[in-house]
């Protein structure tokens, strides 16, 4: 996964500083987010906070609390043992390990730590480089699938008849957890198969794909701008840049070779989720087929 976990002890955060202090340092275009855990994380933090604040600065507390919840944290389905959050937390930790740890009494360094105010630059410091089989591409994309609802998927060369970039499409499904998620993918027409190959592979696709996935499928043509030469993912959440695409090689050893994926910045996911947003009529290229459904 690229994005790096950090668990902060609820008590930790005092103050509308406190808060700050974190929200400056988290978030999906950065590359590190807060854990929810547990799950009653935002509450208690909240009951701390009206207990030290009120007025005009609990109101902009808890302003603030309510965007950190909705942009800069994720709920992996970690268990949470009854008890203290140090004894659940060192638990969770002992099954899978958390990037960093934050609780006043922790002091064994660089994973347990005292203090948010003692996390320095290297403990944000993430992995940008992955192996380019399935698997691996999928779980860079890991903190952004979990409790999506809709997720977008750009690459010019993606095809519908290679088995290589089904593979890492089916790997990047089977990570989105919510109930019901839309999968939506833009192809460049340009070099592709007949549409009616393209069709039958999509159809036979869909006999392997989660129950909880619809896929919509674009072929898009830019008319030579190069607008659609970029490749990337993004969420309501966030999004990555992914330099070489989503095709696992069929050459063993090329999948191995390492790729750059990257977090979006604020301003990219922005201008992305507008250019491929669904709902409206597209600026930077036309859709050359009627789109292609699951779900029809």
């Amino acid at each position: 996964m690229l994005h790096l976990e950090f668990a902060v002890a609820p008590t930790e955060i005092k103050s509308l500083t406190d808060l700050a202090l974190l929200d400056a340092r988290l978030g999906f275009d950065r590359g590190a987010v807060l854990s929810s855990f547990p799950k009653a994380w935002f509450r208690d933090v909240s009951d701390q906070l009206r207990r030290t604040h009120n007025g005009t600065s609990l109101d902009r507390a808890t302003e603030r609390l309510n965007s950190f919840k909705n942009n800069k944290t994720v709920s992996f389905t970690r268990a949470y043992q009854k008890g203290s959050w140090i004894n659940a937390a060192i638990v969770s930790h002992g099954n899978v390990p958390f990037h960093r740890l934050v609780e006043q009494s922790f002091t064994q360094l660089p994973t347990f730590v005292s203090s948010i105010t003692e996390l320095e630059d290297p403990d944000f410091n993430y992995n940008s480089q992955f192996p380019r089989d399935a698997l691996s591409l999928a779980k860079a994309a890991t903190a952004l699938l979990l409790g999506a609802e809709k997720v977008t998927i750009y690459d010019p060369y993606i095809c519908a008849t290679k088995a290589g970039y089904l593979k890492t499409l089916i790997e990047l499904m089977k990570l989105c957890n919510k109930g019901e998620v839309e999968f939506h993918v833009f192809s460049e027409e340009d070099g592709k198969p007949a549409w009616d190959r393209t069709e039958q592979a999509l159809v036979e696709f869909k006999a392997t794909m989660p129950e909880n996935i619809k896929l919509y499928w674009y072929c898009a043509d830019d008319e030579h701008s190069g607008f659609l030469h970029s490749r990337g993912l993004f969420t309501a959440k966030g999004g990555l840049i992914y330099d070489r695409g989503f095709i696992e090689p069929a050459d063993r050893d090329q999948r191995q070779e390492l790729t750059d994926i990257i977090p979006m910045s604020i301003t990219l996911l922005q201008a992305k989720a507008k250019s491929y947003n669904t709902s409206l009529q597209y600026e930077d290229f036309k859709l050359v087929r009627d789109v292609w459904s699951s779900h029809p």
